[in-house]
C-alpha cells in the first residue's frame, strides 16, 4: 500500500513540475508583440483574434486590442490564470458578454479598460464585475460604451475593491442619480471622469472622503453642482482638489456658488468655455487654496466685477476672452499678487485717452509674475517703465499683434526675459538697437520682413545666432520689393557695396582727377554724370544771376508737384480734386504750369524755389525718368538746404530693386514717405497725413 502511495505521489508531483515548466517555457505568440513584461496583441483587417492566447510566464500587462471576442464564457482567461497580470487592456474587441466567473482567475488585476465595446450593455457588464469582487482593481475605463443610463447597483460587486479611479469619458449618459451609483465605490474613489455626456444635473448625496478629481467638461450642466450639505454646508468631498466644468451651459456664477466650507482643499478650477455672463465679486476668494483657475471663452459681453479675482492662492489664471479689459477698474489684479502665469488671449485694451497709463496701473500689483501670454490682442506698444515693475518675467507671447521694430527697445527693456514669441506681427527689420542679447528663444515667424538694406544686419545676426530664431529657415519669408516677395529670408543677400553706394562728389573728384591723364576716361565719366553736370551748372548760373531763396509767404506756389506723365491720371482724378478744391493748396504742375519756351531745366528749379513745398509722386515710371531723377536731386538739395519738412514723398506702388537709384535711395532714407493705397479707410488715412504735411 505504501509502495503505491509513493508512485502515486511521484507521478503528481512529476505532472506539475512539467506543467510549471511548460508555463516558463511559453514564447511569445506570433501575432502578438512582447516588450518586457508588456504583451500587445492588435487584430488587423483580416486577421482578428477570437481568443487569448497563452502568454510568457513574465507578462503583467496585457494590451489586446481591436479583435473579435464577442462571447467570453467562463474560460475565457484560462490561459492568463498562471501570470501575475495587473493590467488588462480590451479596447474594441466587440465583447457583448463576460461570464461573471471569468475574472475569478485575475486576482491580481489593478487595471482594466473595457471602452468601445458598444455592444457590451450596462446591465450585462453588472453582472461580469462579480468577478471583480475580490480583485486588487484600483481604476477602470468605460470610455465611448454608448451607456446612457446607468442603475443604482451598477458597482455593488465592487464594493469590497480598493477602486480609486472610474472613468465615463464619450459616453451619451444623461442620469442624475451619479451618487447612487457610485456609492458603493465612496471608501477609497480618488478620481471620476464623465467627459464628454449629457449630463444636466450632477449630485453628490454620499461623503466621499478620498476623492481628489472631478471632470464634467462638455457636458449640459447649467449651473455649478453643489457638493454641500445644505443644513450645515459641510463638505460631500472634504478632498476634492480638481473640479473641471468647462465647455457646459453654465451661465452665472455668484458669490456664494463656491463656499468656503464646501471646497476646504479645491486647487484647480476650470470654468472656460461655459456661458457665464458675469463674476461676481469675491466669487473665488473663499476658496483658500485655489491655485489654477480658467475662465477662458466665456460670453462675449461678460461682466467682470472689480474684486471677482481676489485671491492670495492663485497662481495660473487663464482668462482668454474678447472683452476689453481697460473698461473695468484698474485694480483687477490688486488683490492677485502671487500670479505665476496669466494667459490674457484676445483680451482687448482699448481706450479712448491715457490707454498705457491704464495699461501700466493694471498690471503693476503683478511683481511675482512669471509667464505673460497676450497673443491675438492687437496690442502695439507697452508704457516705457512697465518691465520695471516684472522682474521675474521669463516668457513673454505676443503673437498676432501689432508691434513693429520701432517699439520693441521697450520689451527688451525686461533683463530676465528669456523667451519671446512675436509672430505675425508688423516687423519688417531688426539691427542691433532693438534686438535682445540675453535673449534664448525668440520667434518672429510670418512677420512682414522688407529685404532691403536694411535688413542686412539682422540677415547677418541669423547667421551667427539661428539656434535662438524658432522656426527658422522655412517660416520666414520676404514680404517686399515685389521681386523677393514669398521668398525665403535664408536666399537673401546683398553685398556691402550695394547697400553702401559710393558719395558722388567723391566720384565727381575721381572723374577730375583721371581726365587729366586719360581723355577718354574723363569723356566716358562726363558722360555716365552728365545730370549731375548740368545741376552743377545751373547752381553756377543761378549764382552769377543773384538769386536768393523766397522766403516768409512769398511764395507762388504752396506745393511743387514732381511727377511722371504716366502718372497723370492719378494726379488729375485724384491728387488735384482733393488737394486743390477742397483743401484751396496752389499746386505747381508742368503740364500745367511751366513756361512755353523756356528750358526744361530752369522750368523745374525755377517753379521748385517758388514753392513753399516739394511732392514728389514715386512711381517705376517715375524712378526710370531722367528729368525725374533731375527734380529728385533738386528735391535733395532743397531739404538739406531748407530742412527735411520741405521735401514729401508719396509712393504709389512698390519701387523695384533694378529702379532704385542712388539718389532715391539716399531720399528715402533721410525723408519719412507715405504709401498710397486704395483701401477705402486707409485712404482717409493717407489725406489726413498729406495734407497735414503740406499745409505752413
Amino acid at each position: 500500500m505504501d509502495k503505491q502511495m509513493w508512485i502515486l505521489l511521484l507521478i503528481v508531483f512529476t505532472f506539475n513540475g512539467n506543467s510549471e515548466l511548460s508555463q516558463r517555457n511559453i514564447l511569445c505568440p506570433s501575432v502578438c508583440v512582447c516588450d518586457g513584461e508588456t504583451a500587445t496583441c492588435e487584430g488587423r483587417v483580416g486577421s482578428y483574434l477570437r481568443y487569448i492566447p497563452p502568454l510568457p510566464e513574465n507578462i503583467t500587462s496585457l494590451v489586446f486590442n481591436s479583435n473579435d471576442l464577442g462571447y467570453m464564457g467562463e474560460t475565457a482567461f484560462t490561459n492568463l490564470s498562471k501570470l501575475h497580470l495587473t493590467r488588462l487592456d480590451l479596447r474594441r474587441n466587440r465583447i457583448g458578454f463576460i461570464d461573471k466567473k471569468a475574472f475569478n482567475v485575475l486576482p491580481h488585476l489593478q487595471f482594466l479598460d473595457l471602452s468601445e465595446n458598444t455592444f457590451f450593455r450596462s446591465r450585462k457588464l453588472h453582472n461580469t464585475f462579480y468577478g471583480l469582487q475580490n480583485s486588487s482593481l484600483k481604476e477602470i475605463r468605460l470610455t465611448n460604451m454608448r451607456y446612457s443610463k446607468l442603475s443604482n447597483d451598477f458597482f455593488t460587486y465592487l464594493n469590497n475593491t480598493s477602486l480609486e479611479r472610474v472613468f465615463f469619458d464619450n459616453n451619451d449618459i444623461i442620469t442624475s442619480n451619479i451618487g447612487y451609483v457610485l456609492s458603493p465605490l465612496s471608501t477609497y474613489l480618488q478620481e471620476i471622469s464623465f467627459k464628454s455626456n449629457r449630463i444636466s444635473n450632477f449630485s453628490l448625496n454620499i461623503i466621499m472622503p478620498k476623492l481628489e478629481i472631478i471632470v464634467l467638461s462638455k457636458n449640459k450642466l447649467l449651473s455649478v453642482p453643489n457638493f454641500c450639505y445644505r443644513h450645515d454646508h459641510k463638505p460631500r468631498l472634504p478632498n476634492l482638489k480638481v473640479l473641471d466644468l468647462s465647455n457646459n451651459l453654465i451661465y452665472v456664477v455668484k458669490r456664494s456658488t463656491f463656499y468656503r466650507k464646501c471646497f476646504p482643499r479645491l486647487q484647480n478650477l476650470s470654468l472656460g468655455f461655459n456661458r457665464i455672463k458675469t463674476l461676481d465679486k469675491n466669487f473665488i476668494s473663499h476658496i483658500p487654496f485655489l491655485d489654477y483657475l480658467s475662465i477662458e471663452n466665456l460670453d462675449p459681453d461678460l461682466i467682470l466685477n472689480e474684486y471677482a479675482l481676489n485671491s492670495s492662492s492663485l497662481q495660473y489664471l487663464y482668462m482668454g476672452n474678447k472683452f476689453n479689459v481697460l473698461k473695468y477698474r484698474r485694480n483687477l489684479f490688486y488683490y492677485t499678487r502671487n500670479l505665476r502665469i496669466l494667459d490674457m488671449t484676445g483680451v482687448q485694451f482699448a481706450s479712448s485717452r491715457k490707454q498705457n497709463e491704464k495699461i501700466f496701473q493694471l498690471f503693476q500689483p503683478l511683481s511675482r509674475l512669471e509667464e505673460l501670454t497676450l497673443n491675438n490682442t492687437r496690442l502695439s506698444t507697452f508704457p516705457s517703465s512697465l518691465f520695471q515693475l516684472l522682474p521675474n518675467l521669463t516668457k513673454l507671447y505676443l503673437d498676432d499683434c501689432d508691434f513693429d521694430q520701432n517699439h520693441l527697445k521697450m520689451i527688451f527693456a525686461s533683463v530676465s526675459l528669456k523667451i519671446l514669441l512675436l509672430d505675425n506681427n508688423l516687423i519688417t527689420s531688426l539691427n542691433e538697437s532693438n534686438i535682445p542679447t540675453m535673449i534664448e528663444l525668440i520667434s518672429l515667424k510670418g512677420n512682414p520682413f522688407l529685404c532691403t538694406c536694411d535688413l542686412v544686419w539682422f540677415r547677418n545676426w541669423i547667421e551667427v545666432n539661428s539656434n535662438h530664431l524658432i522656426g527658422w529657415p522655412n517660416d520666414y519669408k520676404c514680404y517686399l520689393p515685389q521681386e523677393w516677395k514669398g521668398k525665403n529670408l535664408a536666399d537673401f543677400h546683398l553685398s556691402y557695396l550695394s547697400c553702401h553706394p559710393i558719395n558722388p562728389y567723391i566720384i565727381m573728384a575721381i572723374s577730375i582727377s583721371f581726365a587729366v591723364l586719360v581723355i577718354a576716361t574723363v569723356s566716358c565719366i562726363i558722360y555716365k554724370k552728365r545730370w549731375h553736370i548740368k545741376y552743377y551748372l545751373y547752381l553756377l548760373r543761378a549764382k552769377k544771376r543773384g538769386y536768393e531763396v523766397l522766403g516768409g509767404d512769398d511764395f507762388a506756389y504752396d506745393v511743387f508737384v514732381a511727377y511722371n506723365s504716366d502718372d497723370r491720371i492719378w494726379v488729375i482724378s485724384e491728387m488735384i480734386p482733393r488737394l486743390e478744391n477742397e483743401e484751396h493748396l496752389k499746386l505747381c504742375l508742368h503740364d500745367r504750369d511751366f513756361q512755353a519756351g523756356k528750358l526744361i531745366v530752369d522750368n523745374i528749379t525755377e517753379a521748385m524755389h517758388k514753392s513753399r513745398k516739394i511732392l514728389i509722386i514715386l512711381s517705376n515710371s517715375f524712378a526710370q525718368s531722367h528729368w525725374c531723377r533731375f527734380e529728385t536731386v533738386m528735391a535733395q538739395l532743397r531739404s538739406m538746404n531748407h530742412g527735411e519738412t520741405t521735401v514729401v514723398v508719396v509712393v504709389l506702388e512698390n519701387i523695384l530693386t533694378k529702379n532704385m537709384n542712388n539718389s532715391l535711395h539716399l531720399l528715402l532714407k533721410s525723408t519719412t514717405f507715405i504709401e498710397w493705397t486704395n483701401e477705402k479707410t486707409a485712404k482717409e488715412m493717407f489725406w489726413d497725413r498729406l495734407v497735414s504735411a503740406l499745409k505752413p
